[in-house]
């Protein structure tokens, strides 16, 4: 009879041994399909931003190509992110009236953010920095402000860009 008791408990010890393994292995799965849901949350989350940000940038090359400054800097007065999102920052100069919206004076700052660009080779007219195998560049002169009007704006917008990448796009 001991025998027998043995050769039981060694099966019931074998059958909880391998319940526990197996419970081990799905508490494993469901760790990671849990992370994998939270990754996949977070990169939409990150996914939506980033829409939204290009949505911004968007807008603001239709502005200019409409001759909108003033839309522009509506969009960033109302919206912090706009500010912070968009190339440059756009302010209404008021020192006399203008009667054409086509010659209201904007005050044009490059975003702090994008004032400092990195190029892989600089091929533009730009102040230029060396930093170890890195070449920064810094637009514009000094103070990085001028003065636009609405008619420059949409007079200039059209072009061939050449882009860091080695992409070209043409806005006409």
């Amino acid at each position: 009879m001991d025998n027998e008791k043995a050769k039981k408990a060694a099966e019931l010890a074998e059958l909880e041994l391998q319940k526990e393994e197996e419970q081990q292995q799905i508490d494993l799965i469901k760790k990671a399909i849990k992370q994998t849901l939270e990754s996949i949350k977070s990169k939409e989350k990150d996914r939506d931003k980033l829409n939204k940000e290009i949505k911004t940038l968007k807008q603001d090359i239709d502005n200019i190509r409409a001759g909108r400054l003033d839309l522009i800097a509506e969009r960033q007065e109302k919206d912090e992110e706009a500010k912070r999102t968009s190339v440059i920052e756009i302010v209404r100069e008021i020192h006399h009236h203008h009667y054409e919206r086509w010659y209201e004076p904007y005050k044009i700052t490059w975003n702090p953010y994008w004032n400092q660009i990195y190029c892989d080779s600089v091929t533009v007219d730009l102040p230029v920095t060396t930093y170890g195998s890195s070449t920064y560049g810094t637009f514009g002169n000094t103070s990085n402000t001028y003065t636009l009007t609405n008619s420059i704006a949409k007079d200039s917008y059209a072009g061939t860009y050449q882009l860091e990448c080695g992409d070209c796009v043409t806005l006409t």
